[in-house]
């Protein structure tokens, strides 16, 4: 009883340690936010580098930062970015899942080996042919330049079709029973009892494009266009307007839609994964 307990004590002050790992740079980030310059120096070599007192708390870092720099502008560029590659990276990607999970067709080991193999190539290795794609097809500072090379992901086909793999055949065979063909039944019974995955998939295709740099920073040059991570470039490079608590106050912006959207969906990503796992 003795050991279980102390186990436990020891699991519990590893997970503490751990998760202070990840939560003191947050914590530290939003606290300079909140600082002059000089305070947040001050406060380097102590507890309250994570804390800011009430003495020298203030808002101006977030005044200064809203009056030079049009950064809410910037973040609803990369909201339409995001939601529309999600949605569009749901549909195409779960599509194509379903169908090397459930369907019969030639060269389906093929295809599957394929999608596997690619999902070991990094994306800087195709980023230059795909950027000159996207100029010979005249997308360069357009919104399907931006979304449409990325919408198809092997990683996210990968997923679905694992978790579509341990789908039961019996409510795929009621639905043909009831006179469906395979879009009717995929949209009308697979779909709405695949919330777990779906959430997963949607949480990291969020993630992926609210963060993508590389990719935007290469086909947006107009300054309106551009999405929050590349105007964070832009900002942090501007060495005349831009210190440390201006940075830390976009980067504290910056950061609180993602953590909504995982803190939203933390439950169905961890089951998601879970379940993706089940089957071979």
């Amino acid at each position: 009883m003795k050991n279980n307990k102390m186990k436990k004590i020891l699991e519990l002050v590893w997970i503490f340690i751990i998760s202070s790992l990840f939560i003191l740079p947050l914590l530290w980030m939003v606290s300079s936010s909140f600082k002059t310059e000089q305070q947040i120096f001050l406060d380097m070599t102590s507890w309250r580098a994570f804390f800011p007192s009430i003495e020298s708390f203030t808002i101006k870092p977030y005044k200064e930062l809203l009056e030079s720099y049009n950064i809410f502008k910037n973040m609803i560029n990369s909201g339409i970015y995001a939601i529309i590659s999600l949605i569009l990276n749901l549909i195409i990607n779960s599509l194509a899942g379903y169908a090397l999970a459930k369907f019969k067709f030639p060269l389906k080991k093929i295809i599957l080996l394929f999608v596997v193999a690619l999902t070991i190539v990094p994306t800087e290795a195709i980023i230059l042919p795909m950027y000159l794609i996207t100029n010979k097809l005249r997308m360069i500072n357009t919104l399907p330049g931006l979304i449409l090379p990325f919408t198809a992901n092997v990683m996210n086909i990968f997923l679905f079709r694992q978790y579509f793999l341990s789908f039961p055949k019996e409510l795929i065979e009621a639905g043909k029973i009831d006179g469906l063909g395979p879009l009717g039944i995929f949209f009308k019974i697979v779909l709405p009892v695949s919330k777990n995955i779906y959430a997963t998939t949607g949480v990291l295709a969020f993630l992926a494009s609210w963060n993508d740099f590389l990719w935007p920073i290469m086909v947006i040059t107009k300054t309106e266009m551009m999405p929050i991570q590349v105007a964070l470039n832009a900002i942090f490079s501007d060495r005349e307007n831009i210190f440390t608590n201006h940075m830390m106050a976009a980067l504290t912006l910056a950061t609180i839609p993602v953590i909504i959207v995982y803190t939203l969906f933390q439950k169905q990503v961890v089951e998601g994964i879970a379940t993706t796992g089940s089957k071979g």
